[in-house]
């Protein structure tokens, strides 16, 4: 399985935490972009703060923390076709929120979106 190295950080938006809010969310999550190796994600993103993460292929994997300006109620995890089509938006409303896993399967551009994520063996690879 490819590691997190696959992912180039495009931007990171800081913005202040405040008192109810957890300190930081966990994202965990996987990419299957057609038949290419799954991409692993375990990125911890502070209170209110958002990331755009730029894939392999070219799409973008943006997620944002609750009370973030994008998402004020809950996090969100939204996936972008190198266009800039949204292929998918996910909310979790969930103020609260200190850790959430997924996972996207794109096959021909045909999206799957899961969560919880299931889990995948290192040698396994989906076909599409």
């Amino acid at each position: 399985m490819k590691a997190v190295a696959a992912l180039v950080f495009l931007s990171w938006v800081s913005l202040s935490v405040s008192a109810g809010a957890p300190e930081r969310v966990q994202f965990i999550a996987t990419l299957q972009l057609d038949d290419a190796a799954p991409v692993a994600l375990d990125l911890q993103l502070p209170s209110k703060q958002s990331a755009k993460l730029r894939l392999s292929d070219g799409s973008t994997l943006e997620l944002a923390t609750p009370g973030n300006s994008a998402s004020p109620e809950g996090a969100l995890i939204k996936l972008i076709t190198p266009s800039g089509e949204v292929m998918h938006t996910a909310t979790i409303p969930d103020s609260g929120l200190t850790s959430t896993s997924f996972a996207y399967q794109v096959c021909a551009g045909e999206v799957t979106y899961m969560s919880p994520a299931p889990a995948i063996e290192p040698a396994s690879r989906a076909r599409c």
